[in-house]
């Protein structure tokens, strides 16, 4: 399983005192008809060792902390990106509707330590098709020999919903967003212990960063930590209540509790 984390150093530096923010979630809303954004991607990968583990629940929460590594992964010029105690705000909301709560000192011993980071992709890349959770042994119409057309082509109208989403998307400028979790005590020691990473991602055209990030993360809640086999599709246009406008952080208006993640593959 291919992840990507923080370097080692770094990662171990700023282990000590560092903690998500303080579960809210305060982010600018209001109504829009835009066009349709469609389906963002949501793809996690799990070691052995998180297998084990019981995701939590509102009513069975586990307790973390964590580092905001900020937008790592880039940027377009000009782009209206969010702040980054806004989309910390926005992830701790989105965590604790799953169960993930933010440790405090001397009530809740964390058990989880997870790394946040965002920003925009390249199209075209093999790290694309990774962050996107492409597996050629999932697609039916992969090439049997890179480079040489082979039967596999006559398939290519056989492909999954899913695989023709990803593969499209590949092609995309894409906004992305990665939650990585590691086993809390294991998280000081120079061997820190893996258990999931979530990636989510949609396509950047029509979009801004800022308005698109708190989207994506609200319409792949339910599955971020959950381990599949394949890649997820859930539908941003459900969660689209109001746009997210960077600057002063207020509430016009909240996603409804009782609106769930669509979850077809």
């Amino acid at each position: 399983m291919r992840m990507r984390r923080p370097r080692l150093a770094h990662f171990l530096a700023g282990l000590l005192g560092l903690t998500l923010a303080p579960i809210a979630f305060a982010v600018g809303l209001a109504f829009f008809g835009h066009p349709s954004w469609g389906n963002a991607i949501v793809a996690t990968d799990t070691t052995p060792e998180g297998a084990k583990i019981t995701p939590p629940t509102p009513d069975q929460p586990v307790y973390v902390t964590g580092w905001s590594l900020g937008n790592r992964l880039g940027s377009i010029s000009g782009d209206d990106e969010p702040g980054k105690e806004q989309m910390e705000q926005v992830v701790a909301r989105v965590l604790a509707r799953q169960g993930y709560l933010r440790a405090e000192p001397g009530k809740h011993e964390p058990t989880l330590f997870l790394v946040l980071q965002w920003g925009y992709l390249t199209p075209a890349t093999g790290d694309l098709l990774w962050f996107l959770g492409y597996n050629p042994a999932q697609d039916i119409a992969s090439p049997a020999f890179p480079g040489q057309l082979g039967p596999e082509v006559f398939r290519r109208n056989m492909r999954s919903r899913m695989t023709d989403t990803v593969l499209e998307d590949s092609n995309e400028p894409i906004y992305g967003v990665i939650i990585t979790a590691f086993e809390y005590k294991s998280a000081r020691t120079p061997k820190p212990i893996v258990y999931w990473q979530t990636r989510i991602a949609l396509p950047a055209n029509g979009k801004s960063m800022a308005e698109a990030l708190p989207a994506m993360l609200t319409a792949a809640q339910s599955q971020i930590g959950l381990a599949s086999e394949k890649p997820t599709l859930v539908d941003t246009d459900r969660v689209r209540d109001g746009e997210v406008k960077a600057g002063e952080i207020k509430v016009i208006g909240v996603v409804p509790d009782d609106k769930p993640a669509d979850t077809k593959k």
